[in-house]
């Protein structure tokens, strides 16, 4: 057909076929190809008889619908640059498997989502997998699964039986879809995407209770870690109040840690929650009424040869050794800047990280502005005030971050300048690169294929940076050195390295014996890191660390640990802590290496050297089954947070400043600081969780400040008490 016959079609007609593939059969037609024909109208009269069509091109037309026909054997359907703003037509191709939509100006990322939600069988869009938009909705299902099962359980649990009919059943799951759908929850969707994801996850769960699965204590449902601190019932939450983001504290020396399994229902919120926030395929042991710990399953369990039993009783108080002593603190500011839209009664969002600003001209110390990160946002909060200076919001509405890194670089200018860089990451994979002055992002680092648990710089070489992922992958990056007037920057990919079968939690570089350590989801390994040019792709040690037992048996334990804690020291030590264990281990790195080249010449593969970790010193911590709570140390003090919303401090001095040598006596904390309580002020009714979790926690380089953030959307911040005669000196 010449051009001006297609400038002058506008509807689709059986001549036009006929004229394009020679056949008026529309029944047995198996591919129409009708790109850039001018099309307006598809008659759904004409399309209906394609009883065999296989693959429709319309692209390049003027196409603004598709019409409302089933087509059961399509399985290519191109509309791409057309005027498309609608892509619900999609439940009407069972069999579809491409669709290409791109170039349709209205067509965005939630229709693509809503397509796979109601056409199952598609398998690529615009020729990309589907593995990031079933991410999303994994998201979104993760968002609202608390809260419907939590309407559920009040309004419709035991109407559900196991010997009920199935019309009895598909009546009350219809009569629980209407409620949902006149109930605030749903209202507060904010997007179709998320109110069809609503109604599939009240047929799950109502399908649930029905097969008897939902809610049994023997199941174990799968759970994210960071949704699993979410108990199923929740205490009733607080009524919404103004604004104000920050409140003093008053500390409270006797709390009341009763369960929040212990709260008879849920209070639905009545506003939108925030973005999920899970690196959805770590696992977390779920909570027990008896209240012990959950074992890992023995299943395709890896062993170590190599482990080291500390102790096998359980630690009593008057057996713990003091540890100097550190100042008290008291609780100045207590924020909460990272809600999702600003809303003061977001207790969903969660703080993951929080790290002081090094100092420009010395960057071995701090200064007193804190960043945070949580959700899509990263802060930046001056601790002397309480305020937030400075707040980016990122623009993926899926993004959350999960870890941060400051870095200290000289510009390239001819004053020598300095200033201070600051890298975030977190589940969309990507590395985000911000100049603190301005708040400004300036980079993205792609390189990761799924989320980003840890980041860190080398100490000596500031704009090298190592991100660790879940796709068991970390990655060396040289950051490059921006120009300040345009923030116009190279930045380059250095190397690649594996962690063998599991993922980063925690990166540190251990610089006397030249070593980079990562704290994984399957024990810790080692590389060398002399040379950076030069390091190894798979790792050259493997650390075992030693094990607690509180029973009274003596069989040495073989399981290889979760390390969700790893921390820097000075003089070469480093501090771990593993998920379960109520120890937390302080060893040197170059002692270790140095001692099993000795005594151990063992292999775990033919290039990795086993290392049994003898530790110089063991700090008492308490016994929970939350995970991935990571700690803050400076050169004296190390912080860690817990499941009560407690903080403990540990005066770490004078052991890093010995001599190493095994040790195993177990130290008591030097301070325990207390949750508090709010005393007065807007966030007072927002405060008081039963239980809250300190996700990770830090401290200045001079102890001045301790901060920490929660899974309850809190910053908080305590600072070091002083007598009248410090403070006037400090004045003077």
């Amino acid at each position: 057909m010449n051009r001006k016959m297609k400038q002058d079609t506008k509807t689709l007609t059986v001549n036009l076929i006929c004229q394009v593939e020679g056949s008026q059969r529309l029944h047995s037609l198996r591919a129409l190809m009708l790109s850039d024909y001018g099309l307006k109208d598809l008659p759904a009269d004409i399309l209906k008889h394609m009883k065999s069509i296989k693959t429709l091109d319309f692209s390049r037309n003027n196409l603004t619908t598709f019409p409302e026909v089933t087509l059961k054997t399509l399985e290519t359907l191109d509309i791409s640059e057309n005027n498309i703003d609608s892509i619900d037509f999609v439940k009407n191709l069972p069999n579809l498997k491409q669709l290409m939509v791109e170039g349709n100006p209205n067509i965005q990322t939630s229709h693509k989502i809503e397509a796979v939600l109601k056409c199952p069988s598609l398998m690529k869009i615009d020729g990309d997998d589907l593995d990031s938009i079933h991410r999303q909705i994994q998201h979104i299902k993760e968002k609202w699964k608390l809260q419907v099962q939590a309407k559920f359980e009040v309004l419709y649990e035991d109407r559900f039986t196991e010997d009920m009919s199935e019309e009895e059943f598909q009546k009350a799951v219809s009569e629980f879809k209407a409620i949902v759908r006149s109930d605030d929850l749903f209202a507060s969707a904010n997007s179709e995407t998320e109110k069809i994801i609503i109604e599939q996850l009240v047929t799950e769960v109502a399908e649930e209770v029905h097969s008897g699965r939902h809610f049994r204590s023997d199941v174990q449902t799968p759970r994210t870690p960071r949704s699993a601190r979410l108990s199923r019932k929740l205490s009733a939450t607080s009524p919404k109040t103004s604004d104000s983001s920050a409140t003093t504290p008053k500390r409270n020396k006797s709390r009341n840690h009763s369960s929040l399994l212990d709260s008879p229902t849920l209070k639905m919120p009545q506003s939108p929650i925030s973005p999920i926030s899970t690196p959805h395929n770590r696992k977390r042991r779920r909570d027990s009424d008896q209240g012990e710990l959950t074992q890992k399953s023995k299943r395709d369990r890896k062993y170590s040869p190599l482990t080291w039993m500390v102790r096998k009783n359980t630690v009593v108080d008057h057996d713990l050794i003091s540890l100097p002593s550190v100042p008290d603190y008291d609780p100045v500011y207590f924020l909460r800047c990272h809600s999702e839209g600003n809303d003061p009664s977001d207790e969903v969002t969660k703080v993951w990280r929080c790290a002081f600003e090094p100092s420009i001209e010395d960057p071995e110390k701090t200064t007193n502005m804190l960043a945070t990160c949580g959700g899509q946002t990263v802060c930046l909060i001056d601790c002397n005030t309480g305020k937030v200076m400075k707040r980016y919001k990122d623009s993926n509405k899926y993004e959350c971050f999960y870890t941060m890194a400051w870095t200290t670089v000289q510009l390239n200018n001819n004053r020598k300048e300095k200033t201070n860089l600051l890298a975030v990451a977190g589940q969309s994979a990507d590395i985000k690169l911000i100049h603190p002055s301005q708040f400004v992002m300036y980079a993205t680092l792609e390189g990761h294929r799924k989320y980003v648990s840890c980041l860190t710089f080398h100490p000596n070489h500031p704009t090298i940076l190592f991100s660790g992922s879940n796709d068991r992958k970390i990655i060396i990056w040289d950051i490059g050195i921006p120009n300040m007037r345009d923030y116009t920057v190279l930045f380059k990919k250095l190397h690649v390295l594996q962690a063998p079968d599991t993922d980063a939690l925690n990166l540190v570089l251990s610089m006397p014996s030249q070593t980079l350590l990562a704290g994984c989801e399957d024990s810790c390994f080692g590389w060398k890191a002399d040379n950076i040019n030069k390091i190894s792709r798979d790792p050259d040690y493997q650390f075992y660390l030693p094990t607690v037992s509180s029973d009274g048996e003596s069989n040495v334990s073989t399981e290889r640990e979760t390390v969700d804690g790893l921390a820097a020291l000075k003089n070469g030590y480093v501090v771990n802590k593993c998920v379960g264990d109520d120890i937390i281990s302080v060893w040197n790195v170059k002692d270790q290496l140095s001692n099993n080249d000795r005594a151990h010449k063992r292999k775990v593969k033919a290039h990795i050297r086993s290392v049994g970790v003898k530790p110089a010193a063991l700090l008492h911590y308490t016994t929970q089954d939350v995970d991935y709570i990571n700690m803050g140390t400076n050169k004296e003090m190390m912080v860690v947070g817990d499941d009560s919303g407690n903080l403990r401090l540990y005066n770490v001095n004078e052991l890093t400043n010995r001599k190493s040598k095994s040790c195993d006596d177990i130290m008591r904390p030097s301070r325990v600081l207390e949750w508090p309580e709010i005393a007065e002020g807007p966030m007072k009714q927002f405060c008081q969780k039963e239980v809250v979790i300190v996700n990770s926690a830090c401290v200045s380089h001079d102890g001045e400040y301790v901060a920490c953030g929660t899974d309850n959307n809190l910053v908080c911040v305590w600072r070091q008490i002083r007598d009248s005669s410090e403070e006037e000196m400090m004045l003077d």
